[in-house]
């Protein structure tokens, strides 16, 4: 397992070094969404979606819908890797805002995508999904972006933190992997405050929620004095207050 990780555990102390200060955006580069949904190289990248040909002619939702489920062919062929970014590039992730919780919408969107539901059944999947996490420093955020490059950025933080917020997915980590996702996740926390003109406290749900289910994984009874308040945000992945989001990030370091 240590060697899965290998990866993850160089890029995140090289990211952790990164001084907020000394960093300077590249001019020229673009939202991940842009990359990573366009990028044609995907082995399933959604030949049937809104705009393409033959969309029209699909009568009902449920047609759409289908229409975006991965091949038995390449679904059970395809690498973890590849499955992570196939699922990160699912065009109707909005749809987790379109409910009473975000959580809510990511249950609707499992059951609507086959990508997903493998996903869930990859042993390697937490892995993958932290190797990409990594990748993504929340302060590399091009002032020249508009509103919408920005916002679309910083969502690539909250799909991946979304996945990994269900307890059967960090349940595939060892207490080392588990170990190397709590000092992504506070690093994470911390650089998202440094820029609340980004990120609001919207933003710094997802990320808390891992840190508390990591701690109630590994030692529940540190809740005990606020359980009700820290159930209510783990079932909802909402919270009025960040002290409570801060509490939870101080009890997993």
């Amino acid at each position: 397992m240590k060697c899965n990780f290998c990866v993850i555990v160089l890029f995140f102390f090289s990211l952790v070094g990164c001084n907020q200060n000394n960093f300077v955006p590249n001019e020229n580069e673009m939202p991940v969404t842009t990359k990573s949904t366009n990028d044609g190289e995907l082995a399933w990248n959604y030949p049937m979606q809104y705009g393409t040909p033959g969309w029209a002619d699909l009568e009902t939702v449920e047609e759409q819908f289908n229409a975006y489920n991965i091949p038995d062919e390449i679904l059970k062929t395809v690498s973890t890797e590849e499955l992570v970014k196939i699922c990160f590039a699912y065009p109707e992730w909005g749809l987790i805002n379109a409910y009473n919780s975000r959580r809510t919408g990511f249950f609707v969107l499992v059951d609507l995508f086959n990508g997903f539901q493998e996903l869930f059944r990859r042993e390697d999947a937490a892995t993958a999904l932290m190797n990409e996490y990594a990748k993504i420093d929340p302060f590399a955020v091009n002032q020249a972006w508009t509103d919408l490059e920005k916002g679309q950025y910083a969502f690539q933080l909250t799909k991946i933190e979304m996945i990994l917020n269900e307890r059967v997915m960090i349940s595939k980590l060892d207490n080392y992997g588990l170990e190397i996702l709590k000092e992504l996740a506070t690093s994470v926390y911390q650089r998202k405050k440094m820029l609340p003109n980004i990120y609001s406290i919207w933003d710094l749900c997802p990320t808390a929620g891992i840190c508390a289910n990591i701690v109630d994984l590994k030692n529940a009874t540190l809740f005990e004095a606020r359980r009700a308040e820290v159930n209510y945000f783990m079932y909802y992945l909402m919270v009025g207050e960040i002290s409570l989001l801060d509490y939870i990030v101080e009890l997993v370091k």
